[in-house]
């Protein structure tokens, strides 16, 4: 492998003007300085569509996610519902386990759904959604699976799909318990995927109230319709966890997702999550770097009809720069050599990879601008004689 740092040898070898000013641009452009810090024991901000983490503080250390935990409950309801194995007005039926475990021993998390009664599979999302509701929660893992033991199995099955290798499920709730646990990190996986793979039902986490069984309740996302743009996700809180929250914003076309966890209050939670999301919103602007249609390099092919090969980006790239402070950016050309012919158009010639100082922020494929064919024989062979007389 070979690697070329693209400060000096792109800027040489380049192919298009154009590029050498994209580059120009984002080595010269204020980057990531961290001077804000979180009082949150945990804390992580990301930027939604190109997952660039913004702030990061414990993400990986575990953590009770409390009714958080009901994000992977609501996942499950989703994809039911996509694939159409149940429906939002099919009925629910209320066991006096949900509605004695889940509604009147937890007085504070309760869609106050009736024993024995039957409630629609959409009210149960708006009672889970909006008013943390356990009973809701314990009452569909049961229609669904059987039991919510069987059910946390099916959540844990989803986790590891998602990729959130440290979290272990044991309820659909989040109460508490020493065997189900988290991460920042591994539910933030878990937000974002539940606003990417299910956005029509994304909405109800923007609902302000849910009024059930003649109770009103407010949504527990106290920060919905705030000046920043909070449009979900889902607060939590037990004695062993703290208090804790994670929620998505989208404002000037840029979404992220900001998790706080481990704080004293409700309102301590509050504040440290306006900070948050306040700080990636005024500290970021979006940058176009690439386009897919950028050349980055012209390289060596050996044994074709042609003995030179464009290298394009695959896709756009668009990176968050902090605007109040300047550290460079850094990229590097990583491909084998040599390339050997026969090349198919948009085949995956090599990596684009952008770093901040030493810590990699993304990486991208290069792909050929065009086919190649194999030389014939004799071409390939005044080819290497070419090689030995240089």
């Amino acid at each position: 492998m070979r690697l070329l740092k693209i400060l000096i040898n792109l800027l040489n070898q380049i192919v298009s003007r154009k590029i050498k000013i994209l580059i120009i641009i984002f080595i010269f452009s204020p980057n990531f300085a961290h001077s804000f810090k979180s009082d949150a024991e945990y804390a992580f901000l990301i930027e939604y569509e190109t997952n660039q983490v913004l702030y990061e503080k414990n993400s990986r250390k575990k953590i009770y996610p409390a009714s958080m935990s009901k994000l992977m409950t609501l996942y499950v309801i989703f994809d039911y519902l996509e694939k159409n194995i149940i429906s939002l007005d099919e009925k629910i039926f209320i066991s006096e386990n949900a509605w004695r475990k889940g509604g009147a021993v937890s007085e504070s998390s309760t869609m106050f759904a009736e024993v024995s009664s039957y409630v629609s599979v959409e009210n149960i999302i708006k009672g889970i959604v909006i008013q943390s509701g356990n009973d809701a929660c314990i009452a569909i893992s049961e229609a669904i699976s059987g039991s919510e033991e069987i059910f946390s199995d099916e959540m844990n099955s989803y986790a590891k799909k998602l990729g959130m290798n440290n979290t272990n499920f044991v309820n659909s709730t989040g109460l508490h318990n020493d065997n189900h646990y988290s991460t920042p990190l591994d539910i933030t996986i878990l937000a974002k995927s539940l606003i990417k793979d299910f956005p029509d039902f994304y909405h109800y986490f923007s609902e302000r109230s849910f009024t059930w069984n003649g109770i009103f309740q407010p949504n527990r996302n106290n920060l919905l319709g705030e000046s920043l743009g909070i449009d979900g996700l889902k607060t939590g809180k037990t004695s062993q966890s703290g208090f804790s929250m994670i929620v998505s914003s989208e404002k000037e076309t840029i979404r992220l997702i900001g998790i706080v966890s481990g704080l004293s209050s409700r309102d301590s939670r509050t504040v440290e999550m306006k900070k948050l999301i306040n700080y990636g919103q005024k500290s970021f602007r979006k940058y176009k770097l690439f386009a897919n249609s950028d050349i980055v390099k012209k390289v060596k092919v050996w044994e074709g009809k042609k003995s030179n090969l464009n290298m394009r980006i695959s896709e756009d790239i668009n990176l968050l720069l902090n605007i109040r402070t300047k550290r460079n950016l850094s990229a590097k050309i990583l491909f084998n050599e040599p390339i050997i012919a026969p090349i198919k158009e948009d085949q995956v010639i090599g990596k684009l990879i952008l770093f901040n100082d030493e810590e990699e922020i993304m990486n991208s494929d290069l792909i050929s601008s065009e086919s190649i064919e194999r030389n014939n024989i004799f071409g390939r062979t005044i080819q290497k004689i070419g090689y030995l007389i240089n």
